[in-house]
């Protein structure tokens, strides 16, 4: 499977942003509003975003970092609701 990448909303890329080509057309929440989203909820920086298939369903993985701290945030695609890791 081939992964493209993507900056949320400066058309650069950059790895830390993953993208499935064929997920990406059928996301209601694009991987860079979920990984706002997450930034906005939980603060720190993002460092990794990837979306991934979990138990048939689209998933959006953010992981940030704040104060040395990691915290992994799983967003549906679909739905854009923060699920439980």
């Amino acid at each position: 499977m081939t992964a493209t990448t993507a900056e949320a909303g400066a058309g650069k890329l950059k790895p830390e942003f993953r993208i499935d080509p064929m997920s990406y057309a059928a996301n209601a929440v694009s991987l860079q509003q979920a990984a706002a989203t997450a930034k906005q909820n939980h603060g720190g920086k993002v460092v990794k975003a990837e979306t991934q298939n979990r138990g048939g369903r689209l998933v959006h993985h953010i992981r940030l970092v704040n104060n040395g701290r990691v915290k992994t945030v799983l967003i549906d695609a679909e739905t854009g609701q923060e699920l439980s890791p």
